[in-house]
């Protein structure tokens, strides 16, 4: 039985996945995770209107290339958090970034969709 999500927000899954993929191709990737290629094809292009399985997204994670965890995969998903850091099986380490420099290298898209994920954070009802 599938739990209903509190809120599926397919584009910045989409963009958590590209950075978990990584360097690699979406097959070696898929491999990596133990899914087929169809599947992460298939969210890769947004085609899947329910958000994964907490057991997909945990593979998602263990094999994320970025800072990708777990828990990312679960609030985008609309799951709850509490459960991914009770299951985090390799915490990730924490890595200073500087995010200004890293946003002046986007795209005006880019930062349109930046935009609407704080947007999305910032009214994030519980």
């Amino acid at each position: 039985m599938r739990v209903k999500s509190k809120g599926f927000n397919k584009k910045i899954f989409i963009m958590l996945l590209e950075k978990a993929r990584g360097s690699r191709t979406t097959r070696e990737f898929a491999t990596d995770c133990g899914i087929s290629y169809v599947q992460l094809h298939k969210l890769e292009l947004g085609l899947q209107d329910n958000p994964p399985g907490r057991q997909l997204l945990i593979r998602l994670a263990e094999n994320s290339e970025s800072d990708i965890d777990l828990e990312d995969f679960f609030f985008v998903c609309g799951y709850d958090n509490e459960e991914a850091s009770n299951k985090q099986a390799h915490p990730k380490k924490s890595k200073s970034l500087d995010i200004q420099s890293l946003y002046d290298k986007l795209s005006q898209g880019q930062k349109k969709t930046v935009y609407d994920f704080v947007d999305y954070l910032l009214n994030y009802k519980k």
